[in-house]
């Protein structure tokens, strides 16, 4: 039959309105998921949900083979608060605007990428080796600050070109951007309430929630739990002799150094004046022994700079404790570690003394 007769015709007319029903179908479902995935964006309640939905939900709801988030954060606010987060993928953080800048240049917004001369992005955006093909590369702005990016890749090199539209893109971004920093300002707001503001440790209120969980979990599946206190030698006299702004220092740089010393886990607080108390999960006596006595000795070694540009040294005594097996109260290991504290301060500070009540073997 000849393709132009009437017959033919209806019918090559009839596949292309087919067509154009199944598109509109897809384009119905693909606005579906979009509408769906935005309320849930701006329904979540935390920052871990928050990346699990962008790098995990929508990687399985969009049929995707890879998906990166990527992360302003050169205060390193970002990595204080995330390791502890249960999240499947975590973000990656920047410490500065480079990256970014490699991906997007001086124009921010949605580009789509593939083979061609423009598919080195891909590599940059998800890593040398990688088997994405096609990428899409999504800038997150918020009120005119490029704060990171989210990256959507697959490994059909047709899935994003750059002569698709970026419609749906460009809304999720924009919803993505707000829903990130409404989660950091709330992080902020919830670290703010447990945070010391002078050192940057946690405060007094958050150690007595937090210890009470750590004392339930290290009796219920009987592993050790080490508590530190630490208390800086002297610190009266550092106040009269270079004023309370430079003992602020002092306080301020002390906590930065325990900080330092401590693993992802372990918990460190400033429990009053010059006082801090620091718990170990997991950690035995030789291992909490050893964790003290890096915080002495980073102390000791440590030029303290003072508010007028000058430096000064301090030194802290540690007391140390260990839950004993049979413990039926937290107070018990802070009055064990308090104690101990007192007798390497009575033994002429600047040391490390464990409380020598202990049961053998602990």
């Amino acid at each position: 039959m000849n393709s132009s007769t009437p017959e033919a015709q209806v019918q090559e007319l009839r596949r292309q309105l087919q067509s154009l029903l199944d598109a509109a179908k897809a384009n119905e479902r693909k606005l579906d998921r979009f509408d769906a995935l935005e309320r849930r964006l701006i329904a979540v309640g935390s920052m871990e949900e928050l990346v699990n939905l962008l790098l995990v939900d929508c990687r399985a709801d969009f049929g995707l083979d890879a998906a990166e988030l990527w992360l302003l954060d050169p205060d390193g606010e970002l990595q204080r608060a995330l390791p502890a987060l249960p999240m499947v993928r975590a973000p990656r953080l920047l410490d500065s605007h480079a990256a970014l800048k490699d991906l997007f240049g001086g124009v921010r917004i949605t580009r789509l990428v593939g083979p061609g001369h423009d598919e080195a992005l891909v590599a940059k955006a998800f890593g040398p080796g990688t088997l994405v093909r096609s990428a899409a590369l999504l800038p997150l702005i918020r009120q005119g600050v490029l704060i990171g990016s989210l990256h959507f890749g697959a490994c059909d090199p047709e899935r994003y070109d750059a002569y698709s539209g970026t419609k749906f893109l460009d809304r999720l971004s924009a919803i993505a951007a707000i829903a990130i920093e409404s989660m950091l300002n709330r992080e902020r707001l919830r670290r703010a309430g447990m945070t010391d503001g002078l050192t940057g440790v946690h405060n007094r209120r958050y150690f007595d929630h937090r210890s009470l969980i750590e004392f339930s979990q290290a009796v219920r599946h009987r592993y050790p739990l080490a508590c530190l206190f630490l208390d800086i030698d002297h610190f009266k006299a550092i106040n009269d002799s270079h004023g309370h702004p430079t003992g602020d220092e002092v306080l301020r740089q002390v906590g930065g150094l325990i900080q330092r010393s401590l693993r992802t886990g372990d918990l460190a607080a400033r429990y009053g004046g010059e006082e801090f108390v620091v718990l170990l999960p997991r950690t035995d006596l030789a291992g909490a022994r050893e964790v003290a006595e890096r915080i002495r000795q980073m102390v000791q070694e440590a030029p303290f700079v003072t508010p007028e540009g000058g430096t000064l040294s301090a030194t802290l005594s540690a007391g140390l404790a260990m839950l004993p097996a049979d413990a039926t109260s937290f107070a018990d290991l802070l009055t064990a570690a308090d104690r101990a504290l007192y007798e390497a301060k009575r033994a002429g500070r600047n040391r490390t003394v464990a409380d020598d009540l202990m049961p053998a073997g602990a």
